[in-house]
């Protein structure tokens, strides 16, 4: 009796201990671009040729359904799976279009082309192709469309409301589709329109399931990777401002009126996703090397959330309905509940019981690099940046601030390759760590 007592507590250990960090469900040698799930059932397509696979049994096993072309997917609540397929123009019964969409109601076994082009020959009469898919809280299914309107494209909006059967486009002067972020009947949507020297971004809002559309002010961004929207009605986006820059995070409070730069990366961010438990609301940022970061409503950093990943390359993020959140990586599939990344603000705050000056990353770095430090009180901070001469180059921070970890960014764009030194600096505490910039 003693030996299955020891046993099942040891069997309960290592299952709280497997469910306190990340784990990997499966695919381990595939790069993972998008990923569908519902209940037990996870669909996933990779990076390269575009294989779409199936696992009924939450990432025990795994079946290869489509060899190639799978691009987006999305599941209903119905369980219709909805796919689009970047086919060549000779495999598409329809003229016109490159990127089909198709659907299944038998879990992905069978598949059936989806007359949508033909639908909307009216409002799209020179057709177009099919880019990304979307089923919104409510069940509308937003399908993103490209119409082939000359040199000068735009992404548009088709909307079903019966589960992909029929398609209108209350969207159809809306520059959106390519992001979607949804808050019960609110919907707000990213798109650009594309020519021969270039494209115009522009953000989107409905308030009535997407039936009448809005365009509101976005951030000085010419791409956009990541969008928020949140109950307080607050919205975030992330993008660049030109190719190459370092990604930045803006907030707006207002709906658009105005935004406000709070967060920039050294590295790519790839990915957002925003979530909620309880009244908690948060922003999840996935990143090209750098894993994944947690973010307020506010926009205020939480920093990461990369415990037990072994393959820091984001490449989709998606919340199941189940409590969990699975990442799509360089490496497989991974997943991770909920209620361990969505932390209340109070509990970051209270965390620092020392002062904490972490190792900088990306540690070599080019250019730019992040340095985040924990204060356990109230204290005078400074930050410096020193040569290998002990000569001060800049200082980062010089201001009092309350207990709670903190990061930034220094940018070194202007200094040669070489060893540089960050020391923080307190009335009671004082530590200094060695970075090495390559460029």
């Amino acid at each position: 009796m003693k030996t299955l007592i020891q046993t099942s507590f040891l069997f309960l250990l290592i299952t709280q201990l497997c469910f306190t960090q990340w784990v990997q469900v499966g695919l381990n040698d595939e790069s993972i671009k998008d990923i569908a799930v519902q209940n037990s059932n996870i669909f996933a397509v990779t990076s390269d040729s575009g294989k779409l696979y199936r696992s009924i049994d939450s990432g025990t096993n795994w079946t290869m359904i489509v060899d190639s072309n799978a691009a987006d997917i999305a599941i209903s609540g119905t369980g219709k799976i909805f796919m689009v397929w970047d086919s060549l123009r000779q495999y598409n019964p329809y003229p016109y279009s490159y990127g089909a969409l198709l659907s299944s109601s038998d879990n992905g076994n069978t598949w059936i082309w989806s007359n949508i082009m033909e639908q909307l020959v009216d409002s799209i009469p020179t057709g177009g192709w099919q880019d990304h898919i979307t089923v919104s809280p409510t069940g509308n299914v937003f399908c993103d469309i490209t119409p082939f309107i000359g040199v000068f494209n735009k992404d548009v909006i088709a909307r079903s409301s019966d589960d992909g059967v029929t398609w209108t486009t209350p969207g159809m002067s809306v520059l959106g589709g390519l992001l979607f972020d949804f808050r019960e009947q609110f919907v707000i949507t990213i798109g650009m329109s594309a020519g021969i020297t270039g494209g115009d971004w522009a953000t989107n809002y409905s308030s009535d399931d997407g039936n009448t559309w809005a365009l509101i002010l976005g951030p000085p961004l010419q791409t956009f990777t990541a969008l928020g929207l949140f109950s307080n009605g607050n919205i975030l986006e992330a993008g660049t401002f030109f190719s190459g820059d370092p990604p930045e995070i803006h907030i707006s409070t207002d709906m658009g009126g105005s935004w406000t730069k709070k967060s920039t990366f050294p590295i790519q961010i790839t990915v957002g996703l925003s979530c909620s438990l309880g009244l908690e609301e948060r922003m999840l940022i996935g990143t090209e090397g750098l894993g994944v970061f947690l973010f307020t409503d506010e926009c205020d950093s939480l920093g990461s959330r990369n415990e037990g990943l072994t393959n820091l390359n984001i490449l989709a993020l998606t919340l199941d309905n189940n409590g969990f959140i699975y990442a799509g990586t360089g490496n497989g599939v991974w997943r991770r509940p909920l209620s361990e990344i969505v932390t209340s603000v109070e509990d970051e705050i209270t965390k620092p019981t020392e002062f904490i000056l972490e190792q900088n990353f990306p540690n070599p770095f080019n250019s730019t690099s992040i340095i985040k430090y924990s204060i356990p009180k109230l204290s005078q901070v400074t930050i410096k940046i020193f040569n290998t001469l002990g000569e001060e180059l800049e200082t980062l921070v010089n201001e009092e601030k309350t207990a709670g970890t903190y990061e930034l960014t220094w940018y070194a764009e202007n200094l040669p390759s070489g060893v540089y030194f960050y020391q923080l600096k307190t009335g009671e505490f004082l530590q200094t760590k060695k970075m090495i910039l390559i460029k």
